[in-house]
This record gives structure tokens, C-alpha cells and sequence, in this order.
């Protein structure tokens, strides 16, 4: 009970915040939609036409976005109006999904997923670089934890929800929900409290601000360890995402209806992550990437995550395969917000919009590699095989990350120190908000 008091009174207090709370209603609001269209897409291509190929190339559709759209984000997140970015982002995935709606057929569907994944591009590092502003100073991890929770909460109804439409009603339905979700979402940022840019702050050419996020990440130890273990990380899980649903049909003897049951328990799993990274005391974070403790942390999750993929691969029924993929969001929740606040604390205001379009546009080409290396084997061998292999990369990785932190720690390898506070703006009373 102390701890769901707890929880509720950072929740109450963080939330109190008008733009904060708008932002993480107007994010619990499409991410709904966008669980539920999730499931619907994958029904509807393996409708169209079966095999793991389909989804795999529906997969690719959405992560290649991040090759083609990278540079032009790193200039416009830390040159325009950030608020307005998400608000026409969202106003135009909504077109995309109603357009799949209207005429669906297997190329619309692979459109679709690739230009809302391109606006996500924009709308993701644009909400990263601005969240902060509406946060109190040093409480970006509790932040994260309670919007991890609050997206928890959308990914135990988003598949569930979803699954349902598309094994009854049709996968149609599912993409208007969505459409109409993006346009809720656009509703609830364009009124956020506008954030001035510092009066010192001078325009950077264009080479300089597009070569500016790899030059923070290559001067500071501290983000150059977390960038390279994500990026080696995300190359071994990539082909996870697609084979969830093959799983589903090869083992489980599944559809849509057991696919959205997983999802949720890992919405399940994830909303108490996201719980208890809320509830940790001001002074407690323990993933503070300037300490070794920080990068051990992130190292460990990444070992877990990859026992927990052995253990859940192994499975034949339905009932323990969701006790694992609930297990398996409680420590992906973790991994996702300290990675998050970890890129948030580390970068300066002006560059941090770059930081994290970079951080983005690293995931969608290894995840396409890792796709590309493993459909081939999956096809061949099936699901069961590559999971085992990807399970035993991760702790592989997470080892040698592992022993690279402490290294980092026995040779006193620092980061440079960089002025963030200009970053954050003090919590505005809410009595005295308009």
C-alpha cells in the first residue's frame, strides 16, 4: 500500500504541470490507437498474404523511415517550433491510417506504415527534447517512469482491444480508431506552453547542426557507451518484433486474439516498471550514466531481457508464455526510460533534440539489418530457433557492456562536464498557470 501511495503522490504532483499533463494524455491517447491499429496491421497483411516475409517487410516499412528522414529531423527539432512539429505530425498520421481504412490493400498497408513511421520520427525527438521543460530539475527518471506506466496502462487494452476488432469486426475498424486517436493527440499538444529559446543561443550553420549531436555523443564517455551498447543491443533484438506474431501461429496455434493477450501482459509487466521507477525518492537514480553503478544497471537489464527471451521461446501454451512476456515488460520498461532520462540529462538543451533524432534514427536501420539477417533463418528454421539466438546475444552483450563499464571505471575514464541547467525550467506553481 505504501507504494501505490507513493506512486500516486509523484503522479499527483508531477502531473499537476498543465503541458505535462497534456503531453502525457495526448501520448496515452494515440499510443491506444496506435497499439490497436499495431495489431490490426498485422492481421491484415498476413491476411493479404501469409508467410513471415509479409510481416517482415511490414516491420521494415516502419523502421526504414529513420535512414531517410534522420538528417532532416536532427535540423528542424532544435530549429522550429517543436510543439508545432508534433501537432502536424500527428494531424498526418491520422490521414495515412484513414486512408488504409478506406482502401485497403497490401501496399497501402506498407505505405502507410512507412509514412507514420516517418512523422514518428519527427513527433518522438520533438516530445523528448521538450518533456524536460515540464519537469522538475533532476526528476526526469521518475518522469519517464510514470509515462512508461501510463503507456503500460495502453498497452494491456491497445492488443487486447485490437485483437478483438480484427478476429471479429475486421481490421478496418481498427485503423479509424487510430486515425481518430492521432487527431486527439494533436488536440492536447497544440496548446502547451510555449519554450522560449536561450537569448544567448546563436543559429549554427546547417553542417554544424547536423553534425552536432555526433560530436556531443563522440566527446562524452558517458553517451558514447550508451549509444554503442543500444545500437548493438537493438541489432540483436530486431527481428524479435516481427516473429512475436509467427510465434503466436507456429507455436502457440494462435491468431490475432492470443497476440493481443501477449502484448497486454507485457503491458502489464511494463506498467509496474514503470510504477516503481516512479515511485524512487528524488535522490535516487540509478541509472546515472556518470557513476558505475548507472552503467552497470543498464548492462544488467540487458543480460535479464535476454534470459527472459530463453525462457519465453521455450514455452508452449498460453498461460506461461504471458507470465514471461510480463516479466519481459517490467525490465523493458526499465531499459526504455533509463535510456531516455540517461540521453535527457547528458545533453544540452540546444543539441538535445539532435541527441535523441540521432538516437532514433540508429534504431530503425539495425533493426531493418537485423530483420534482413534473421526472416532468412526463421523462414528455414522457424520461430523458436532465433529467439533462443537472439536470448544468448543479449546476455553477450550485456556481459561485455558489463566489463566495459568497469574498465571505464578502473582506468577513471569522466565525461566532460557540460552545463545542462538552462535545460530545465522550474516547475511553475499550477495556481498560477493559464
Amino acid at each position: 500500500m505504501q507504494a501505490i501511495r507513493t506512486y500516486y503522490s509523484q503522479l499527483t504532483r508531477l502531473t499537476a504541470h498543465r503541458s505535462y499533463r497534456r503531453l502525457l494524455v495526448g501520448g496515452a491517447i494515440s499510443a491506444l490507437g496506435d497499439r490497436i491499429g499495431y495489431i490490426a496491421f498485422l492481421a491484415a497483411v498476413t491476411h493479404a498474404s501469409s508467410g513471415v516475409m509479409a510481416v517482415g517487410m511490414l516491420t521494415m516499412a516502419e523502421m526504414l523511415p529513420p535512414i531517410i528522414a534522420a538528417p532532416i529531423v536532427s535540423l528542424m527539432v532544435d530549429r522550429f517550433d517543436r510543439r508545432k512539429l508534433m501537432f502536424w505530425s500527428d494531424i498526418a498520421r491520422a490521414g495515412f491510417f484513414l486512408i488504409a481504412a478506406l482502401y485497403p490493400s497490401l501496399w497501402i498497408f506498407y505505405t502507410t506504415a512507412f509514412m507514420s513511421a516517418a512523422f514518428t520520427v519527427l513527433f518522438e525527438p520533438s516530445r523528448q527534447a521538450l518533456e524536460p521543460h515540464y519537469v522538475p530539475e533532476g526528476e526526469i527518471t521518475q518522469a519517464n517512469g510514470i509515462r512508461q506506466s501510463m503507456m503500460s496502462v495502453v498497452m494491456i487494452c491497445g492488443p487486447a482491444i485490437g485483437g478483438l476488432l480484427a478476429g471479429t469486426v475486421g481490421f478496418t475498424y481498427a485503423f479509424l480508431i487510430n486515425a481518430v486517436s492521432f487527431l486527439g493527440s494533436a488536440y492536447m499538444v497544440r496548446d502547451l506552453d510555449p519554450v522560449e529559446r536561450r537569448s544567448d543561443e546563436k543559429r549554427e550553420s546547417i553542417k554544424e547542426e547536423l553534425l552536432g549531436g555526433f560530436r556531443l555523443v563522440n566527446a562524452s564517455p558517458s553517451l558514447k557507451y550508451l549509444f554503442i551498447m543500444f545500437a548493438v543491443f537493438t541489432l540483436v533484438i530486431g527481428i524479435q518484433f516481427p516473429l512475436i506474431y509467427v510465434f503466436v501461429k507456429e507455436v502457440l496455434h494462435g491468431g490475432p486474439t492470443e497476440a493481443g493477450w501477449l502484448f497486454s501482459a507485457v503491458g502489464v509487466g511494463g506498467l509496474l516498471g514503470g510504477a516503481a521507477l516512479a515511485s524512487l525518492k528524488k535522490e535516487k537514480q540509478p541509472f546515472d550514466l556518470k557513476t558505475l553503478r548507472g552503467k552497470r544497471n543498464i548492462a544488467l537489464l540487458a543480460a535479464i531481457d535476454g534470459v527472459l527471451v530463453l525462457l519465453f521461446a521455450v514455452q508452449t501454451s498460453l498461460i506461461p508464455t504471458m507470465i514471461f512476456f510480463g516479466m519481459f515488460g517490467f525490465v523493458g520498461t526499465a531499459f526504455h526510460a533509463a535510456i531516455t532520462a540517461a540521453v535527457a540529462t547528458e545533453s544540452p538543451e540546444h543539441l538535445r533534440g539532435r541527441v535523441f533524432a540521432l538516437h532514433t534514427a540508429l534504431h530503425g536501420p539495425l533493426i531493418v539489418l537485423s530483420i534482413a539477417l534473421g526472416t532468412p533463418l526463421a523462414e528455414q528454421y522457424g520461430s523458436v530457433p532465433v529467439f533462443l539466438g537472439s536470448g544468448i546475444l543479449e546476455i553477450v552483450v550485456g556481459a561485455a557492456c558489463l566489463a566495459w563499464a568497469i574498465s571505464m571505471h578502473r582506468t577513471k575514464q569522466s565525461a566532460p562536464s557540460y552545463n545542462i541547467s538552462p535545460s530545465f525550467s522550474p516547475l511553475r506553481s499550477p495556481d498560477k498557470e493559464g
